[in-house]
């Protein structure tokens, strides 16, 4: 099957060899944040996750009804998400001051201790990660999108890390209906299953008010067959506070011409700062990529890295992403508990 175009220079496909610094594991597990304002944008907004209109809170049911939902068909038919426009850098500077602190990991890397029946992994380089995904959902106007996400080490093992637009339709809109997280897709295959919904956790800078400065979301996920996400796919680590110029890979499942979104891609290379609270890198990651991780210390060999922030916008050559903060942790420290 053809991808399209090869890639500029800068990126390779999962199975391109590449050399990556081996990932420093000593981290502090439970680092403590400098405490973030709630108040206006950076208020945060949560709630329940709903298939076809209702909310499911039996694990098996939820897994039942989005396996019938999201068929083959159903999945190649849907588009990438609809990506914010990057808005005014003056309100953003007035919106988003920023709240930085010293650089801490707010969770380290996990490698999957249990699979699921069928599930395999073959040996490539740059490694297909398990612990990146595609993401399926319905919008508050009935069409079905896809995104990217990663999965992240939370003490309740069950978390995707995604951008805002991916879990919501921002100012006027809702929460997505007929969410899924599939770890490790790969040309249609998601051996390591198709994970519901079961909480959203997003600012009111984006769900309010469409600022692309505050697109990103954490979505809680229910078991599968009794095992947690993180314990299947493995889980990366989460980073606030680290420079906005760094050594960074790039990943996710671009939809757009000329990908289909058949398959994970990435880019390596730098970080860079973009507008006033956010990040970019200029990497060919289309639409569908929305959502997926810029990875810190990825390790080649554990297939896994530190989220430091998502793909939420920009030109097809360049990506660009909330710059993960204080503020940013403490939507994490409020949706890193939460289970069904």
């Amino acid at each position: 099957m053809s991808l399209g175009p090869s890639p500029p220079i800068n990126m390779r496909k999962h199975f391109a060899a590449v050399a990556l610094a081996a990932l420093a594991l000593a981290v502090t597990a439970s680092p403590s944040f400098a405490a973030a304002a709630v108040t206006g944008s950076n208020t945060i907004d949560s709630g329940p996750a709903l298939i076809h209109g209702r909310q499911i809170t039996d694990p098996s049911q939820a897994q039942a009804l989005l396996a019938a939902y999201w068929t083959p068909e159903r999945m190649r038919a849907a588009t990438p998400a609809d990506e914010p426009s990057e808005g005014d850098p003056a309100l953003e500077r007035l919106d988003r001051p920023g709240n930085v602190g010293e650089p801490v990991d707010g969770a380290r890397p996990a490698t999957p201790i249990t699979t699921l029946t069928g599930s395999s992994m073959s040996p490539r380089a740059l490694n297909l990660t398990k612990a990146t995904g595609r993401v399926f959902f319905t919008n508050s106007s009935g069409v079905d999108k896809s995104c990217s996400g990663s999965t992240i080490n939370n003490p309740a093992g069950n978390m995707v890390a995604t951008a805002g637009h991916c879990v919501h339709g921002g100012k006027g809109m809702g929460w997505h209906d007929n969410w899924v997280y599939m770890p490790g897709y790969h040309n249609g295959s998601y051996s390591d299953g198709m994970w519901s919904a079961y909480w959203y956790t997003s600012p009111d800078g984006w769900t309010k008010k469409s600022y692309s400065w505050w697109d990103f979301g954490f979505v809680n996920v229910h078991k599968l067959g009794g095992k947690k996400l993180v314990h299947v796919a493995g889980g990366n680590g989460i980073s606030f506070n680290y420079s906005k110029w760094s050594s960074t890979v790039l990943m996710g499942y671009p939809a757009d011409p000329p990908y289909d979104g058949t398959d994970q891609y990435h880019c390596v290379g730098s970080m860079y700062p973009r507008g006033f609270q956010q990040v970019g890198f200029n990497c060919f990651l289309t639409g569908g990529a929305s959502g997926g991780p810029f990875f810190r210390n990825y390790d080649n060999t554990l297939r896994l890295g530190f989220t430091s922030s998502v793909i939420a916008h920009g030109p097809d050559d360049k990506n660009y992403g909330p710059y993960f903060d204080n503020d940013v942790a403490a939507f994490y420290n409020a949706a890193k508990n939460k289970q069904p």
